[in-house]
């Protein structure tokens, strides 16, 4: 897999919809949040989706779009704030830099 935030093909995904794993990598899933949306730059907002916590990587899958997606590898991925303000924003929100190297 490449480095940088990436487009998730959503053909990759399983009977119930969940992204598939690199299972011969030894990739797990670790946790779901439904009902998050993202955010990427100065664009608009994505619709609410499915975050996807793996061993190896974030993956979002959007609800309303079955073929729309993106997916970074941690190695890619730095947190760089968590806010809970909610009168900067409507609801706690998570900054990410993803480094493309």
């Amino acid at each position: 897999m490449g480095l940088g935030l990436l487009h998730f093909d959503g053909h990759v995904v399983d009977n119930d919809g969940r992204p598939l794993l690199e299972s011969d990598d030894g990739e797990e899933l670790m946790h779901v949040e439904p009902g998050v949306t993202v955010a990427l730059g100065s664009r608009p907002m994505e619709s609410p989706g499915t975050l996807y916590v793996t061993s190896r990587r974030v993956i979002w899958l959007s609800d309303a779009d079955k073929g729309k997606g993106y997916v970074v590898d941690f190695l890619s991925l730095s947190l760089h704030a968590v806010l809970r303000d909610l009168e900067t924003n409507p609801f706690p929100c998570i900054y990410t830099q993803v480094f493309d190297l």
